[in-house]
């Protein structure tokens, strides 16, 4: 299999879990916010990845009659910086999936039941 092929089943998969949570609990919606912030963060990293590749690709392209190479520079530049932004984005949508959590505790703290956190015991006395 390809890694294309592996990359888009991973998706899809990620995709199916995505879907399958109901919000039924905090915990459900505290899962389905870190599984955006991380599918989001992949995505981010191979647009931004894409970007450098496409901006390299472009800048070996041989100039149109009349333009330099700065010109050919410049113009694939123009070109990346699409993708940069996308990246950009998707690097948000992570962010507001985790500040959804972050809502749902401030707004609904009386329904979420926090994990009471254990005293550790000081072996050393």
């Amino acid at each position: 299999m390809t890694e294309a092929n592996t990359e888009r089943s991973e998706l899809k998969r990620i995709m199916a879990d995505l879907e399958a949570i109901q919000f039924e609990t905090g915990s459900d919606i505290r899962h389905y916010t870190e599984t955006t912030r991380k599918l989001s963060r992949a995505l981010a990293v191979e647009l931004e990845f894409s970007a450098q590749e496409l901006e390299a690709a472009l800048k070996e392209l041989p100039p149109g009659s009349g333009e330099s190479r700065l010109a050919m520079r410049r113009k694939a530049r123009s070109v990346a910086r699409h993708l940069r932004r996308a990246a950009e984005a998707q690097r948000l949508v992570g962010v507001e999936a985790v500040r959804t959590w972050g809502s749902m505790l401030k707004h609904f703290d009386h329904l979420v039941k926090r994990k009471k956190r254990r005293r550790s015991l000081d072996l050393s006395a």
